[in-house]
């Protein structure tokens, strides 16, 4: 039966232990979202985060040190569920695996949800979890065929909040860029799985008009530093470290590319849809899901330099695909990714009346 969704029954609490990144901004971006629908809430975070003041615009935020001692962790989970209570939330929302170790215990008045935006690695601090949020099928596909009961796994994807019509790009020269020059953005953090290194190999195949702006930081920043200097392309290659707001960047630059061998959705891949850019990516499980090869996109295959080179070229030499590639991806963006189609979801899932057993 349908929910009743008057403001009475809508109040949130989320727990939310990240740092910056992705995922921080959608969790921004969805409770700033909810917000505008009458949605009371409430967050208990990590003290010292840079989007605290930019949560507090609308969620009343509270700083916690969430500690590792076994003592102190019951004290704090208590002080947790007490506040809960005392806020009335019908719904609490763990953001990633982390948080689940502090949901309250459900009960008749208050379920719990945890969602995550990456694979689960085991269900053994799961114990209050009702319900699991994931944000593309391949993440509710492993949770089940690792056990998590079918009924009780729900996919709800991101949206991203659609540029200002007045945005200005960055100025190039203030990053070494010619204005000529073929722009390539990449965002993410330095490591493994996001294969920085694999942009930087293709951009030694491509054209000297053609440059990289690559944003993020992370433990592999000084290798990916000392590789674009081996293959002689660091004054191609620009490090322009983490930006609060990438869109400005976005706006300048030329060609999105996701070269990630193990990316679960890719908010990426939405980011550049959502600022009109071709998207190159590789065929992980997000893009190969999100990306229409051909009509929205261009997919190589996972850790293949010249295969990534090669669709970033057929992007640089025909405008006319680039600008196909542009138009079909926003379109697809606007029709299954905007925010009123999925903050629906969410409403619909966190307050409804229906209550799941727990998992033990």
């Amino acid at each position: 039966m349908a929910a009743d969704l008057s403001s009475a029954s809508k109040k949130l609490a989320h727990i939310h232990l990240g740092v910056d990144g992705g995922a921080e901004k959608f969790f921004v971006r969805l409770s700033r979202a909810l917000a505008k629908r009458g949605v009371e809430q409430i967050a208990f975070i990590k003290p010292g985060r840079p989007w605290r003041d930019e949560l507090a615009e609308h969620c009343d935020v509270r700083e916690l040190t969430f500690s590792r001692s076994h003592i102190k962790r019951h004290f704090v989970r208590w002080h947790i569920a007490r506040e809960i209570r005392k806020f009335g939330a019908t719904a609490t929302l763990g953001w990633m695996s982390p948080a689940s170790k502090w949901l309250p215990k459900p009960g008749p008045n208050m379920r719990t949800f945890l969602r995550l935006g990456d694979f689960p690695d085991g269900f053994h601090t799961y114990g209050n979890v009702e319900q699991l949020i994931g944000n593309t099928p391949e993440i509710i596909r492993q949770a089940v065929e690792m056990g998590w009961p079918a009924e009780r796994a729900h996919m709800i994807s991101n949206f991203v909040d659609p540029l200002p019509e007045d945005l200005t790009p960055v100025n190039r020269a203030a990053f070494d860029t010619p204005e000529d020059a073929t722009v390539l953005i990449a965002l993410g953090r330095f490591v493994e799985r996001k294969r920085f290194d694999l942009i930087i190999k293709a951009l030694a195949k491509l054209p000297e008009s053609v440059h990289a702006w690559l944003i993020g930081d992370g433990e592999l920043m000084d290798d990916m530093k000392g590789l674009a200097a081996e293959l002689g392309v660091t004054g191609r290659t620009h490090f322009l470290g983490w930006q609060h707001n990438p869109s400005p960047f976005l706006k300048a630059a030329d060609i999105l590319v996701c070269p990630a061998d193990d990316e679960p959705l890719g908010n990426v891949v939405l980011e550049g849809w959502n600022a009109g850019l071709p998207v190159v990516a590789t065929a992980s499980p997000g893009p190969s899901w999100l990306i229409e090869h051909g009509k929205t996109g261009l997919l190589s295959e996972c850790g293949d330099v010249e295969g990534l080179a090669g669709e970033i070229r057929t992007v640089c030499a025909s405008p006319t695909v680039s600008a196909d590639l542009s138009h079909h991806g926003t379109e697809f963006l606007q029709a299954q990714y905007s925010e009123a189609s999925i903050v629906a979801k969410y409403q619909q899932l966190l307050f409804t009346n229906a209550h799941g057993n727990n998992h033990g």
